[in-house]
């Protein structure tokens, strides 16, 4: 399935686009990683400039469909060569690892909130025990907290 959504997306693009195009996927790896780190190190202003670098690279990776379509419209659907099969591998490499760091990043940040939400019930309550939802056991002797 991710392989034929890579080609799908790198197959009409020129091999300038997907060179630009592998460049802006292992740009938002970076800011992924850089916004973990952000997290783990609780640095607020690194975390939201790698926010912001993430939106601007994902805008500039939306827009590959729509210019590659302008660019054979305009060369009226001359066939361009295809993509070379080294920068296509990288192209799909760089495609796994984002999609790995995703899911990490995506674990790190429900579990950050998880944590938040569990300050904010301790300290909504004066008698020590939070607030939970009913599927978080409750333990009203100790408290430990992952930040």
């Amino acid at each position: 399935m991710q392989t034929e959504m890579i080609q799908h997306i790198v197959g009409p693009l020129s091999q300038v686009d997907a060179e630009e195009y592998l460049e802006s996927l292992e740009t938002l790896a970076l800011e992924l990683d850089r916004a973990m780190q952000a997290v783990a190190a609780k640095a607020l202003p690194s975390f939201e400039d790698s926010l912001r670098a993430q939106r601007a690279v994902c805008a500039k990776l939306s827009e590959f469909p729509r210019r590659a379509a302008a660019r054979r419209a305009q060369n009226d659907g001359a066939d361009e060569p295809p993509v070379d099969a080294e920068l296509a591998e990288r192209i799909k490499t760089a495609a796994t690892t984002l999609l790995l760091l995703n899911k990490s990043y995506s674990a790190l940040l429900k579990h950050s909130g998880d944590t938040l939400r569990l300050f904010a019930g301790l300290f909504r309550s004066y008698s020590g025990p939070t607030q939970h939802a009913a599927t978080v056991r409750v333990n009203h002797r100790t408290w430990s907290c992952e930040l």
